[in-house]
């Protein structure tokens, strides 16, 4: 999903203009992870201070926060205003290049030896509509010197397959509640580490907060059908739902993941309930041959060992009619 990114520059010297450029992108219906877009409260050379930062952190540690956010961001946008790039901005930059971040500039970056396409310097409109069509990407096409050219491809290309848009290795997609978000990214965390690719929602959490009640849904609107759209890319093979419990309520599941475990039934991706069946809807979940792990991971770990799992042909669009005389 392309919808969450950070701004990037020099918030000491232009920060009321960056925060013109984010309220634009926000409206776009983008998630801004970094800046929030509170005051500044004081500055240590090229490194500002917002009033929503601890207190009792150390500028060392505001940064390594914001620069976690940053690298979370599915693109990254550098407010380099008469290609001014800071000594912070130029560390960030660099983190983004090593992890293969898409960066795009509002000018050419100038005393900054880096290599940047023509189609990296857009206006923040036109960054807001790539992102929503999730056309972002790296640049790594230059023409350059023969060991320069050697020296990209040793520096960025074997990095670059480890991106979201490059198909092959194939990955379970993570669903359920927000309310189970931590638990979500403590499985994609362990299936991360047998080297199983997996993908969760963004966290939604506080994003409310940045629209009126309009604005929400549409934002919402285009999130679920991005992530509906996860599901059925052909390198998909299977979706973990977490179903933790919820107001009471054990092995929860809400409407809109059971949307989301109705698109795997239908592309014929496998199903995985973290938990135990949720009893509302035990006739659909158990129809659609739902896999139980009962809090045990390892099964699918077990499976994608065994390469028992196989992407199969998408069903066909069936009537009642077809079904019944394929009884």
């Amino acid at each position: 999903m392309a919808y969450q990114i950070s701004v990037i520059g020099s918030f000491r010297k232009r920060y009321e203009e960056v925060v013109r450029i984010v309220t634009v992108l926000r409206k776009m219906g983008l998630n801004i992870l970094s800046p929030v877009g509170s005051n500044v409260c004081k500055s240590i050379e090229d490194f500002v201070i917002f009033e929503t930062d601890n207190p009792d952190y150390s500028p060392e540690e505001i940064q390594m926060i914001t620069l976690e956010k940053i690298l979370n961001s599915d693109a990254v946008y550098v407010c380099d205003f008469n290609g001014y790039v800071g000594k912070t901005t130029c560390y960030e930059i660099g983190f983004c290049c090593s992890r293969n971040r898409p960066l795009y500039f509002l000018e050419k970056p100038k005393d900054l030896p880096i290599l940047v396409d023509e189609s990296q310097i857009i206006s923040p409109e036109d960054f807001g509509k790539i992102v929503l069509n999730n056309e972002q990407k790296v640049y790594t096409e230059f023409e350059l010197c023969a060991p320069a050219q050697k020296a990209i491809k040793n520096v960025f290309l074997p990095n670059v397959y480890d991106n979201k848009t490059v198909t092959g290795k194939k990955k379970i997609v993570i669903c359920g509640s927000m309310l189970f978000y931590n638990e979500m990214l403590e499985c994609q965390e362990l299936l991360r580490k047998r080297d199983i690719k997996a993908i969760i929602p963004k966290d939604e959490n506080g994003i409310i907060d940045f629209y009126d009640e309009l604005a929400f849904r549409e934002f919402k609107r285009k999130v679920s059908s991005a992530y509906l759209k996860k599901i059925r890319e052909k390198d998909t093979i299977a979706i973990l739902v977490y179903n933790g419990t919820k107001k009471g309520q054990a092995n929860y599941i809400g409407a809109n993941t059971l949307v989301e475990i109705a698109m795997a039934f239908t592309w014929n991706r496998k199903i995985y309930l973290y938990n135990d069946i949720y009893e509302p809807l035990a006739d659909e979940l158990l129809a659609w041959g739902c896999i139980c792990l009962k809090g045990n991971i390892g099964k699918i770990i077990y499976d994608m060992d065994q390469d028992n799992i196989r992407l199969g042909e998408k069903y066909k669009q069936l009537s009642l009619f077809d079904v019944f005389n394929n009884l």
